[in-house]
């Protein structure tokens, strides 16, 4: 059988260019080699609670144009709120509660009015992150790429930002959005999440809080598109070699057995993928792909607690001087009704940039999430713990360590009808869900062309 376009990976990479795709009228096939999709970006039920569980907590913002207009096609932009105006609170036991809280002033004052308005920082300091503001303003793009040499923390003390500044605010942000410690990740990829969130429109800056489960907004509409307009999606379905030559892709043998052709083909698959499936095509030998290996893995922890009784009021909130980073409250975010739930409460607790926490047991990082939890929050400190439920995503992203971005391939191969897709390609961005969706689509507008 032969298909205009065959799409390898069911990821939000896979799942958004097959969508574009089908949008555009092609016949595509989409294989997922797992019995989901979703790639890390994916929900289920936990059978205790009944509650549904996010594979990992997803940090997503109105300057996330492409996602956006993803979930617009499917039909799910209404399952996702954005903020009328950026509001992110901050949890200190000492300093108490903080929150940046941008008025609805005119973009980027409305930013500034936020920075000048933090008060986990002394206001001299606060002064001194207008520094960073004026920077995202001045520096021309053809500047840019100097950035990708130093590392954030680098960055921000060139620009004289003192430790509290960079551990209150600078180091939040970029753990969160590059998944990375500040020391070591490039200040490239930092300066464009900084300057997409702060420098676009004041809805570009607010925060876009899912209100159901990843799958349901993400994954089962996408395919529910793709086969509505005629396109096929195989699950349980893996490549184990790409035929042909360096020019031209001729077809693909499955693990499985069987053989399936395209006119144009997307690899949509993780990095450490894509390096085992070169080794089982060496006739292919695609010099585009040798630079896969240079990438390395970083991990997410995501500490799912159901408690008693209510602790914690607000959506979401960051944690400072903690070892857990953020705080969820899926109670509110997912619009669970409180009488259901016997007035307990479901917490999702972040810990990014874990890989120190790799070898510790499920069983202590529960501990571990409780004890900061009731430090932080006092009305956790008769709490309960009903149940828990611990999730490790040990790849959750590449790490942008400096020079990264030269490593990372374009959508275009050696092999002209051979497109690569992926949050690891070079999209301008770190590994997030925009990445993942902007590579896709991008993939499919060339296989288009």
């Amino acid at each position: 059988m032969t298909v205009d376009a065959l799409v390898i990976g069911g990821g939000l990479s896979g799942l958004g260019a097959a969508v574009e795709l089908a949008r555009r009228g092609a016949k595509v096939t989409l294989l997922e080699r797992r019995e989901f999709l979703g790639g890390r970006t994916y929900s289920f039920v936990d059978q205790t609670t009944g509650d549904v569980v996010d594979n990992g907590q997803h940090l997503m913002m109105g300057c996330y144009h492409t996602t956006r207009r993803f979930l617009k096609t499917i039909g799910t932009d209404h399952l996702a709120t954005l903020q009328r105006t950026l509001q992110i609170d901050f949890l200190h036991p000492g300093i108490g509660r903080a929150s940046l809280r941008c008025p609805t002033l005119p973009p980027p004052f409305h930013i500034l009015a936020g920075l000048l308005g933090l008060k986990t920082l002394p206001f001299v300091h606060r002064l001194k992150l207008l520094r960073v503001g004026h920077r995202l303003f001045t520096l021309p793009k053809a500047r840019e790429a100097y950035l990708d040499s130093i590392s954030v923390d680098e960055w921000l003390r060139r620009l004289g930002q003192p430790a509290e500044n960079r551990k209150y605010l600078w180091d939040v942000i970029a753990v969160g959005s590059l998944n990375g410690d500040p020391r070591e990740v490039s200040a490239l990829m930092f300066f464009r999440v900084l300057k997409a969130a702060f420098m676009g429109t004041r809805e570009d800056s607010a925060m876009l809080l899912p209100r159901v489960g990843l799958t349901e907004l993400f994954v089962d509409p996408a395919v529910k598109f793709i086969e509505t307009h005629g396109g096929n999606v195989q699950r349980k379905v893996g490549v184990k070699r790409l035929l042909g030559t360096k020019d031209r892709i001729e077809g693909v043998d499955l693990i499985n057995g069987g053989r399936l052709n395209a006119g144009k083909y997307i690899l949509a698959i993780p990095y450490f993928d894509l390096v085992r499936l070169m080794g089982e095509s060496p006739a292919i030998n695609l010099v585009d792909f040798h630079t896969a290996s240079q990438f390395r893995s970083s991990s997410i922890i995501t500490i799912n607690l159901w408690l008693d009784r209510t602790v914690f009021q607000h959506e979401f909130a960051a944690v400072l001087d903690s070892r857990i980073q953020w705080i969820f409250n899926k109670t509110r975010l997912l619009r669970l009704n409180q009488e259901d739930l016997d007035g307990r409460q479901y917490l999702s607790i972040v810990i990014s940039s874990a890989d120190e926490h790799a070898g510790v047991e499920k069983e202590r990082l529960v501990t571990m999430a409780l004890e900061d939890l009731r430090w932080v929050l006092p009305a956790a400190r008769e709490a309960q713990l009903l149940h828990a439920r611990v999730i490790n995503e040990k790849r959750a992203t590449f790490s942008p360590l400096p020079g990264m971005n030269a490593f990372r391939p374009t959508a275009r191969t050696s092999a002209g009808n051979l497109l690569l897709a992926g949050d690891w390609t070079d999209t301008g961005l770190p590994a997030t869900i925009e990445g993942a969706l902007l590579s896709g689509e991008a993939a499919a507008r060339l296989a288009c062309e």
